[in-house]
């Protein structure tokens, strides 16, 4: 089967043991006959598509990826996946048992984040989303709420721990009283953070792990 991935995929389809396959950020651009990307690409072949925000999403898209590997080379593969997050200290987020202690822990800590990506971490780290219901609108509209919301932090002492923001929102804080600027939180994404989705999201564990120490 020739199979064709993107870039952010790479590292994915070689550890579920795939070789001489393609790499374009265009899939459609080479011969294939599937397609291996994430969820915001599109291909007109058949494809598989992950997502790589948390560390069970990379598990269970490495494992995925690896039911269409007909070699079948890698029968402790879960193993592998295991090691590799064990190596920088975050495999206890595949731990069930571990996990579920970790997410008690932080469900006492309320948070608010204004991107998909950072809700699906913050949702699987256990912390406590209190604005939620900004997910029901176009996130185009996302970045324009930020403003009047932080304002309305400011001015009615809102009871939240911390606030979870991508470096591309580019948010002026200046006028932030420091109390507030203290409890925002930037995460790295694109050309500052990790190529690797492993040490991507290695990364972002850890600066979140940092809020409850």
């Amino acid at each position: 089967m020739r199979i064709v991935t993107t870039p952010m995929c790479k590292e994915i389809v070689e550890i579920a043991g795939f070789k001489g396959f393609k790499v374009n950020k265009n899939p459609d651009n080479e011969d294939g006959e599937l397609a291996i990307l994430m969820s915001e690409k599109k291909t007109k072949m058949n494809s598989i598509v992950i997502k790589l925000n948390t560390v069970n999403q990379v598990r269970d898209s490495i494992l995925e990826v690896y039911k269409y590997n007909m070699l079948k080379n890698k029968p402790n593969l879960d193993d592998e996946v295991f090691k590799i997050f064990e190596d920088y200290n975050i495999s206890k987020w595949l731990d069930k048992n571990q996990r579920n202690e970790l997410r008690n822990l932080n469900s006492k800590i309320r948070v608010i984040v204004y991107t998909i990506f950072l809700k699906e971490i913050v949702e699987d780290m256990g912390f406590k989303i209190i604005n939620l219901n900004i997910f029901d609108l176009d996130s185009k509209k996302h970045k324009e709420v930020i403003l009047d919301d932080l304002i309305a932090i400011e001015n009615n002492g809102l009871d939240v721990d911390y606030l979870i923001f991508p470096d591309y929102f580019k948010i002026n804080i200046d006028y932030l009283s420091p109390k507030l600027q203290e409890k925002i939180v930037i995460m790295p994404t694109h050309s500052n953070v990790f190529k690797s989705p492993i040490e991507r999201v290695i990364e972002r564990y850890s600066i979140l792990e940092e809020l409850n120490l």
